[in-house]
């Protein structure tokens, strides 16, 4: 499985809001959530003091990290896991 985490650290209202629409679009999931075929798993979390400012807003993805992540880049990551 998957794991997708939406790190909280430095993200605006709005980008997290941004990110997590993206995420619906293309698996409709919400955090907490697994999709239906069980592959990816949505968590928001603090992801630690490594998280600067200028990195967010910050992914996760099976531990490797992704900065800057605007909503369009997601999607481009999750299209991975869609099949």
């Amino acid at each position: 499985m998957t794991r997708l985490e939406i790190c909280t650290e430095h993200l605006s209202i709005d980008q997290r809001e941004d990110l997590l629409d993206a995420v619906w679009t293309a698996l409709r999931i919400s955090p907490g959530m697994v999709t239906a075929d069980g592959n990816v798993e949505l968590a928001l979390c603090q992801c630690g003091q490594g998280v600067l400012p200028e990195d967010a807003p910050f992914v996760r993805v099976d531990g490797r990290e992704y900065r800057n992540v605007t909503p369009e880049r997601l999607t481009t990551l999750m299209r991975r896991w869609v099949r």
